[in-house]
């Protein structure tokens, strides 16, 4: 029998209905993004100006050792990053996501206004660094729970299907942050002298992490909770003790995030700190170093969520193994590119690698939220990767830089990432796909 026309219409209007019904509201993603923004944004430009830092805080007799003392004050804020994980991800099961984000975003804006405040180590000596160091800390703990506290909140809202999308636009804001920070830094560094900047203008970047910190609790502070963490009835009133029993069936998963993130935090850190790196290591000049960067960065950000979509449709570990076993292959090529001196081949080094990282990042999120269920989803997610990327991402800088300077070879790094590339890979290869089936409850 023919449909009718009113039919035919009420049949549209349903359908419309139910793709509204199965979209992510936009200040959900915007909220859930602010706050991984600002994070890396902060986290960028620490890195892209390590040897100011190095300068103004950490001075020493040889440059390349207050270059590794202050890429060292850097890795610090990452040790804290599990203690917080444990703290803000056990919160966002028993308080609820939302107020989670909230806090984190806070601590961790008020935290870089505050380095931007900081007198150096010319006007008050040894007290400087001692301060800076213990606001990476402060910084550290909230960070622990931030990306992945947004990445679970708006995957949470994304319907089966979807997730990969959303997980590639969570983690491309990651790359967004990188950028405005490298975009700032090049800019400041582009228009003005290096006394200039030791002499005040370095604070300006920190200063400015502090407005999109205010926008985004401005935002966090009008968002409901998660659809999936309503649909469990009630936030988590367990005791810690009795949650971490019920979360013994779930540690080969928690192991399997834990072993993914070498390969991925060794891999992702080296390619924010770069810059510094191929300032220091081979002596482009500084500004060209973060040129490179921040054409590179660009261009990966749509690449990341594109990577995610694809693996909505062939699966998530399936992509991101096939990208380490690529990072196998193309480590070493990298390396000789970005050690080379010549801003072409540095440019190209770093788009073969940001190409790369897109595919193994891009499903990340999604692959990793899709391994717990939801009363031990933020605090299962957020220890498991943060300690991994304490462990491995922090790290990653210091090692790279350490290794080339007691080696004498630029390309010393590169077989510290194939090894971590290898671990990620046989992890990836063991993780089950859920990338077809509804969040575990």
């Amino acid at each position: 029998m023919a449909m009718s026309t009113e039919d035919t219409s009420a049949a549209e209007v349903g359908t419309d209905q139910a793709e509204a019904l199965s979209r992510v509201p936009i200040k959900v993603t915007v909220a859930s993004v602010l706050g991984t923004v600002l994070e890396w944004y902060d986290f960028a430009i620490y890195a892209a100006m390590a040897t100011v830092i190095a300068r103004l805080f950490f001075p020493a007799q040889d440059a390349s050792v207050s270059l590794l003392v202050a890429l060292a004050s850097y890795a610090v804020g990452f040790f804290c990053r599990p203690l917080g994980a444990v703290m803000f991800g056990r919160m966002g099961d028993r308080a609820g996501r939302r107020g989670m984000l909230a806090a984190t975003i806070v601590v961790v804006g008020v935290s870089s206004v505050l380095i931007g405040a900081l007198p150096t180590y010319a006007s008050i000596g040894v007290v400087a660094p001692v301060l800076l160091v213990a606001l990476r800390m402060v910084q550290g703990l909230a960070v622990g729970a931030e990306w992945t506290g947004g990445a679970t909140y708006l995957i949470e809202h994304a319907r089966t299907g979807r997730r990969g999308l959303y997980s590639g636009i969570v983690q491309s804001s990651t790359v967004a942050g990188f950028l405005l920070g490298v975009g700032a830094v090049t800019v400041m560094t582009g228009v003005l002298d290096d006394s200039s900047i030791d002499s005040g203008w370095w604070r300006l970047p920190f200063v400015l992490g502090g407005a999109v910190a205010a926008v985004g609790v401005f935002v966090r502070l009008r968002l409901e909770e998660s659809p999936e963490f309503r649909r469990a009835g009630q936030a988590s009133t367990e005791p810690l003790l009795s949650v971490c029993r019920a979360a013994v069936p779930l540690g080969r998963n928690w192991m399997l995030v834990f072993g993914s993130m070498f390969g991925l935090a060794v891999l992702g850190y080296t390619a924010t700190s770069f810059p510094a790196y191929i300032a220091g290591v081979t002596g482009l000049p500084l500004r060209f170093a973060l040129m490179t960067n921040a054409v590179a960065l660009v261009i990966e950000v749509p690449l990341i969520i594109v990577a995610g979509a694809l693996s909505d449709r062939v699966g998530r570990s399936r992509v991101m193994t096939m990208a380490m076993a690529a990072f196998v292959l193309a480590i070493y090529p990298v390396f000789v590119l970005v050690t080379s001196g010549s801003v072409l081949l540095v440019l190209l080094g770093q788009v073969v690698f940001v190409v790369l990282y897109a595919m193994g990042s891009g499903p990340m999120a999604a692959l990793f939220v899709e391994l717990f269920p939801t009363r031990l989803r933020s605090a299962g997610f957020s220890t498991s990767y943060n300690i991994g990327v304490a462990v491995f991402g922090g790290t990653a800088p210091f090692i790279n830089a350490a290794l080339a300077t007691a080696t004498g070879s630029a390309m010393a790094p590169c077989w510290y990432l194939i090894v971590g590339a290898v671990v990620s890979l046989l992890c990836l290869w063991r993780i089950p796909q859920r990338h077809d089936q509804e969040l575990l409850r």
